[in-house]
């Protein structure tokens, strides 16, 4: 849908007709109009003709849409480098979980099997322990009742 759009630059009334919103084109003729208020106070205006005027706005204006492009692609290259880098982190994430996982894993082994050696040991004293007390006990030969009895 095609709007028509008054908008005033440099003093003059024009009727823009145009796909953008209404708000839109007024922006952009402000900003015109800014440029060539710029150009004034310059006191440039009163130097050079018409045409000369309107191109040095139109320098004005490439060098600012220039200026923006560059930003917009030196930040495009730094969002790639971004995602580039997060893909990256997120490779190593991934990988990191896994030897957590693996690291758990054999934790589990190595503590079950450590408290069956425990457990083994704690066997082991308990029987030692019954084997000392029973080297304790002084076992005497039985006696002759025949020898004694002579």
């Amino acid at each position: 849908m095609t709007n028509k759009v008054d908008v005033v630059i440099n003093g003059k009334v024009i009727t823009i007709r145009s796909e953008e919103s209404a708000e839109y084109v007024q922006r952009i003729a402000l900003f015109v109009d800014q440029k060539i208020e710029m150009l004034k106070a310059k006191n440039l205006s009163a130097v050079v003709d018409e045409r000369l005027r309107a191109l040095l706005i139109a320098l004005n204006l490439a060098d600012d849409y220039f200026k923006i492009k560059d930003q917009h692609t030196a930040q495009e290259v730094i969002g790639r480098k971004l995602i580039a880098e997060t893909e990256q982190l997120e490779k190593e994430n991934a990988s990191l979980k896994t030897q957590v996982e693996l690291l758990q894993t054999e934790l589990k082994k190595v503590t079950a099997e450590f408290e069956e050696f425990l457990r083994n040991f704690d066997n082991q004293q308990s029987e030692a322990a019954t084997d000392d007390k029973n080297d304790n006990i002084l076992h005497l030969p039985k006696a002759d009742v025949r020898k004694a009895a002579n």
